[in-house]
């Protein structure tokens, strides 16, 4: 990690726009801070005890947005009564409780990948060990629909991503293999009733039904699926145009919305998005090498904890990776501190990454 800020620090010489390059920078900052907490300052002594607040914050920010979408519903309700005019479709009233209406707090992306992430530590002993089962459950069911409602694509994916791995991982636990099957099948449920039963969820599926159907995206897309890949190709124009340096680090969103504008990318340009891609991202400010260095830097330690069947750092950086395909997550600060924080967590020593198998029968 620290590697990667250096190189956005050289970066520099060859940027223009240094107001930007020190946002940036400053975004990045943990990459440089939690490597250097983890060579020089102290081990927490309960690593667990923190695992244990993050899944309990998710929950409890899940049901403050839950509350705050039902609160939105009655509201719009109590306003649309006896007003002249059709009353609120089935979509109108759905929409509170799915994607950015739903979460408050992070992008739903970024939500689902929290959510995620808080799922897979509550499956370890050392995390829910000290709860009741029924807490545990609860807070696991509560997890499991917070990643369905946020909507998010890439997140509903990982979620079965995840599921079919920790399968794979420990069918001979019994109780495990039961939880995890239990939990597919419930997501599973939800989603297909959700399509069912919701204009909105429906919506979104369509929209990628559609996308794969189209050769290619109309400069005016509007929607979520459609702007990525609009972006995508303007990311990849910039690379194949600064293949070795890239257009260094400050400059890097200029350069972006320079292609969206001579291309007459509408909506990418209105919303002014990145690459929404990081490996492309980083790509298009510091050039291929830069980017393969990032590979690398999921790769290596990625291959290293199967091997040492440290589990959870393996999940936890499959999830960054495979998001890091569809978000910029390195970009802003939710998801350059959720990894550079997890990271360091999950590398101390005394954090083993398997709960002890209560089971081996089949």
């Amino acid at each position: 990690m620290g590697i990667l800020y250096l190189l956005h620090l050289i970066g520099l010489i060859w940027t223009t726009n240094m107001d930007f390059a020190g946002l940036d920078l400053g975004i990045k900052a943990p990459l440089l801070v939690f490597p250097l907490i983890y060579l020089f300052g102290r081990p927490l002594a309960n690593t667990f005890q923190v695992q244990r607040w993050f899944v309990g914050a998710n929950a409890v920010a899940l049901v403050f947005c839950v509350l705050r979408a039902c609160y939105t519903l009655v509201t719009n309700l109590i306003n649309t009564h006896g007003q002249p005019g059709p009353s609120m479709s089935g979509f109108a009233m759905s929409v509170p409780f799915f994607s950015s209406d739903l979460s408050f707090f992070l992008h739903p992306t970024y939500m689902a990948m929290y959510l995620t992430l808080a799922l897979l530590l509550l499956l370890r002993y050392e995390v829910h060990g000290p709860w009741p089962k029924r807490l545990s459950g609860v807070i696991g069911f509560l997890l499991l629909l917070g990643i369905v409602l946020c909507a998010s694509k890439a997140g509903w994916a990982l979620l079965f991503v995840a599921g079919i791995g920790l399968l794979a991982e420990r069918w001979h636990d019994r109780a495990m293999r039961r939880m995890v099957m239990w939990g597919l099948l419930a997501a599973l449920t939800a989603g297909v009733a959700l399509y069912a039963g919701t204009d909105y969820v429906h919506e979104r599926v369509d929209q990628v039904v559609h996308t794969f159907r189209e050769d290619a995206p109309s400069d005016q897309a509007a929607n979520s699926t459609d702007d990525r890949r609009l972006v995508w190709k303007a990311a990849t124009e910039l690379v194949a145009l600064h293949p070795l340096l890239g257009s260094g680090t400050g400059d890097v969103k200029d350069e972006l919305l320079r292609v969206y504008a001579e291309r007459g990318y509408v909506e990418p340009l209105r919303k002014q998005l990145n690459a929404h891609d990081q490996y492309l991202n980083t790509a298009v400010a510091l050039g291929i090498g830069t980017a393969l260095i990032l590979l690398l830097m999921i790769l290596v330690p990625t291959v290293s904890a199967f091997r040492k069947r440290d589990l959870i750092m393996a999940y936890f950086l499959l999830l960054n990776a495979l998001n890091w395909t569809v978000e910029s997550m390195l970009e802003v600060q939710a998801g350059v501190l959720f990894f550079a924080f997890f990271a360091w967590l999950l590398a101390m020593k005394g954090s083993p990454s398997s709960p002890p198998r209560t089971s081996s029968a089949p």
